[in-house]
């Protein structure tokens, strides 16, 4: 199989998986020429493909986009696997991980909160700082309840560096670890579930 050919696949199945949704504008021909080690001939000739299968349409002076056509991806069916309690014995050592005293020299990723003194908050600051002159400041409005739909985008983007093929859809942002906890339970679990909790 050709390169063009395989590139044209891996974009149309994110295409029909939903990745990219109808109207979005799909990567540069330069910048697909880069990520994947192609020429830039080679994605011209993907996006032709996907051009005569209907996945994708060429704006003038603007790139490749999504079809407007194309209809949106039905939701997998929710399955109800076979539930047994599991005997945890392994807890000892998470717990020794926790007792251990936090050392200055090592960064703490379980907190969630910015290290201040960083310089590259210095941006975030500046951003915040201007926002914030504003009489109109959108950041005082609600937003979407499952999170702002471009950070959802974005996050769904970089998970592909990990091989997770999602959608904006499939994500919500939460205020933390506790209400992604919570929100977790109650989308996967019903009155009477067995579920396993650490034990203080």
């Amino acid at each position: 199989m050709t390169l063009y050919v395989n590139l044209a696949e891996l974009l149309g199945s994110r295409i029909e998986n939903g990745f990219y949704r109808p109207g979005d504008r799909l990567p540069s021909v330069r910048a697909l020429s880069v990520e994947h080690g192609v020429s830039l001939s080679t994605v011209q000739q993907a996006y032709r493909v996907l051009e005569d299968n209907g996945l994708a349409a060429p704006k003038p002076k603007s790139g490749y986009f999504v079809s407007v056509s194309r209809a949106a991806p039905a939701l997998p069916a929710v399955g109800r696997p076979v539930q047994r309690p599991v005997d945890i014995s392994q807890w000892d050592q998470v717990l020794d991980l926790i007792r251990v005293a936090p050392l200055e020299a090592v960064t703490q990723l379980g907190r969630g909160m910015p290290d201040v003194t960083s310089p590259t908050l210095k941006p975030l600051m500046r951003a915040l700082s201007q926002l914030s002159r504003h009489q109109d400041m959108p950041g005082l409005y609600y937003d979407n309840i499952y999170g702002v739909r471009r950070l959802r985008e974005q996050i769904a983007r970089l998970m592909l560096d990990s091989g997770c093929n999602l959608t904006a859809n499939d994500l919500i942002v939460t205020n933390g670890c506790h209400e992604a906890l919570s929100a977790s339970v109650r989308a996967i679990c019903s009155p009477g579930d067995i579920v396993a909790v650490d034990s203080p």
